[in-house]
């Protein structure tokens, strides 16, 4: 396409007048924006407490303002051409160097400091940072924007990155495109780019609106509803000089802009709000100190305006580092969180890792950014070929250690391959076992934070708040008997979902057919508004489903066991959910709940720990099973397994040689499919008439 664009506009009339260039002026104090916007970034995710400063959102407006200009102005200039091989080296050298430095680097320690489990999803985003798609691989993994805490991933803030990069690809062709609209509809290109602008940015808003209502965390993410904001920057490009206010009106509006702009990150928590319509709070304060500034720019404004005070140090200076320093900072972070197993930063650890992250910005600025960007310019092949081998080699690198991974996390043996009297699992729980001290437990732990019971391979599944509304999927096991003798439902998020295996071993050995019906996050509820959330309706359309499909028994968690003191509690809402579920002619079959921990299992094995130190505490139990209540609707069936998870003490990590859980809550299919013959027997005790 973008050939194609080249041909025409060099096929085109003369160009037009230069007048209708944007014009070439040096902003000081849009760099000193650039130092704000990142400062205040990096201050507010290390004293923030999790908050958003609305700095981004500035940074991609910044961005889109200059490369709007410069595109246009490059593509008028040049009688409808653009230099694309220039054009992609200048961005190579300005952004790779430092970036693939980075990378480089934080690959090096997470492997070196996070425990074996997680470097498959660490080279995932390595290579996705690499790349510039690391806001697509943090969606697909379903990894929503986070405060930093020692889960959060070090490539998390390469999100932005990869947005920009994005835009940087596509932005020419918008700018080629209005050249040549403009020579053939006989109007001025910055016209006709405002026009093409202001459409783009108007279907991004929009899509940006409903995917905040549909999935917040992905619309935080998403390139299509943050083009917006590069949009908004674009246009007030656009606008030149007639983007001005007159004097008795500059300095009020300047500081009333840098006001909005410092506020954004004490009115709103950006993370659930942004890049919806509360974006145009930071955005507009960026219009306003844009307006507010002299023909001459802000470093010739009075001293006493927002303008003249941002194109001075220190925010020039950290303008001029502000890339590197935004690279540094999050991993910096990060990092120290893990080797300090703390949870959240304390002021001290703050300074620490300012500090560090600011030194780090010089040398990366004084040793990488700035030898390369001022060496003499001799041609862009050399910068594209070396851009190449950066690009492929680090791509070629995480993807061979991903595959390995993947080889050795496929090696593990399936429980009935092992040998029963080294890995009696649950069964060791009802006495008389000997359970070997000398037998490794299985999975190992890389294996084991990937296991996922085999339907979620299916793509049956439903993301609460996927934008797919109240829709039900059903997932049905390969080799279903043709003339079953009932069917069973299992139903009511993963907690119910994480029985699938076990199930699936006593329906293959009494010839019934096995349905899953999973919305993650979705426990059993009574229906109420569809607008508070998916679960609503899907629970309405679950209903429905059991009434089509006609299910012999529906089987799901019954209460929930919280990973805090409170106590095991029924979700509000359930039992007039299940009675609903037994009007339609179901049996009802409610599993007590599993209990819930607050760090990932697999990681504390992976690091050392035992059965005891990786365990949950059971602190949440209720003495009385809570399903035991008189209250409840009357025909439920209920099962208790936890004596078979837990002891008085502790929930243990390994039982039998099993490990039990493959994250912080759920069970892994080894365990449960240990479980097969216990729940089987009770089973038979509790609902003979399956039978």
């Amino acid at each position: 396409m973008l050939t194609g664009l080249l041909r025409s506009a060099e096929d085109s009339p003369p160009a037009p007048a230069p007048w209708s260039a944007p014009e070439r002026r040096y902003r000081p104090e849009l760099h000193g924006l650039r130092g704000l916007a990142i400062l205040g970034v990096v201050l507010f995710h290390l004293f923030g407490a999790g908050r958003i400063s609305g700095g981004i959102d500035i940074f991609l407006a910044i961005s889109g303002f200059l490369f709007t200009s410069m595109l246009l102005r490059e593509a008028v200039e040049n009688r409808g051409t653009i230099r694309i091989g220039r054009y992609l080296a200048r961005l190579a050298r300005r952004l790779l160097p430092a970036a693939a430095l980075v990378i480089a680097a934080t690959t090096l320690a997470g492997l070196w400091l996070m425990p074996e489990t997680r470097h498959g999803q660490l080279l995932a985003e390595a290579r996705a940072s690499l790349l510039y798609f690391e806001n697509v691989e943090l969606i697909t993994s379903q990894l929503g924007y986070d405060a930093a805490g020692p889960d959060s991933s070090p490539f998390q803030h390469f999100w932005s990155l990869s947005v920009q990069g994005q835009f940087y690809l596509v932005w020419p062709a918008v700018a080629l495109l209005a050249v040549l609209l403009a020579r053939r509809l006989h109007r001025g290109p910055i016209l006709v780019m405002g026009v093409l602008v202001g459409v783009i940015m108007a279907a991004s808003f929009g899509y940006a609106v409903y995917m905040g209502e549909a999935n917040q965390d992905a619309a935080y993410l998403m390139t299509r509803t943050r083009v917006w904001e590069l949009c908004f920057g674009g246009l007030l490009a656009l606008c030149g000089a007639r983007l001005s206010v007159r004097q008795p009106w500059r300095a009020p509006l300047g500081w009333a802009g840098v006001a909005l702009i410092v506020s954004t990150g004490f009115v709103f928590n950006g993370a659930e709000v942004f890049p919806g319509p509360w974006a145009l709070w930071p955005l507009l304060g960026l219009a306003l100190v844009l307006a507010s500034a002299g023909p001459s720019g802000g470093a010739a404004d009075t001293a006493n305006s927002a303008t003249r005070v941002l194109s001075r140090q220190p925010f020039t200076w950290v303008g001029d580092h502000a890339y590197a320093l935004y690279l540094w900072h999050w991993p910096l972070l990060v990092f120290f969180l893990e080797l300090n197993d703390e949870s959240v930063l304390d002021a001290s650890g703050a300074v620490v890792v300012l500090g560090a992250s600011l030194v780090l910005a010089v040398a990366t600025h004084s040793w990488v950014e700035k030898p390369i960007n001022e060496r003499p310019r001799t041609g862009s092949r050399g910068p594209l070929r070396i851009a190449a081998v950066t690009l492929l080699l680090g791509g070629s690198l995480t993807s061979y250690g991903l595959h390995q991974i993947d080889l050795e996390s496929t090696g593990s043996p399936s429980l009935a391959d092992l040998d029963r009297d080294d890995h009696p699992g649950a069964l060791s729980t009802l006495g008389g076992i000997d359970v070997p001290d000398d037998v490794e437990f299985v999975p190992d732990p890389q294996t084991l934070s990937q296991t996922r019971p085999d339907y979620y391979g299916w793509d049956c599944r439903r993301e609460n708040n996927d934008g797919a509304g109240g829709e039900v999927l059903i997932c049905e096991d390969p080799g279903q008997p043709t003339d079953p003798e009932l069917t069973v439902l299992i139903t009511g998020g993963s907690h119910a979902g994480q029985w699938h295996h076990a199930w699936r071993i006593i329906a293959a050995e009494n010839n019934w057919e096995l349905l899953i019906a999973d919305m993650s996050g979705c426990v059993l509820a009574e229906p109420t508004d569809p607008q508070e959330s998916d679960c609503h309706e899907w629970n309405q359309g679950l209903l429905d489903l059991i009434e089509t499909r006609g299910p012999d028994l529906v089987f799901s968690p019954g209460t929930r066991v919280p990973n805090d003191d409170s106590a095991e509690s029924i979700p509000d809402g359930a039992p007039a959910q299940w009675q609903a579920i037994m009007d339609r002619g179901a049996d009802l079959l409610l599993m007590r709940g599993t209990p819930r921990g607050e760090d990932s299992v697999a990681d504390c094995l992976a690091e050392g720990g035992d059965g005891t130190s990786c365990g949950m505490d059971p602190v949440s139990y209720q003495q009385q099973n809570p399903l035991a209540d008189p209250e409840l609707p009357a025909g439920i069936y209920s099962v208790d397994l936890t004596e078979h998870l837990c002891e008085a003490e502790v929930c243990p990590a390994v039982i039998g040689n099993i490990a039990v859980y493959y994250d912080h809550s759920h069970l892994s299919n080894h365990y449960v499919e240990s479980l097969a013959p216990i729940l089987d027997a009770e089973l038979r005790q509790e609902m003979p008439h399956l039978f």
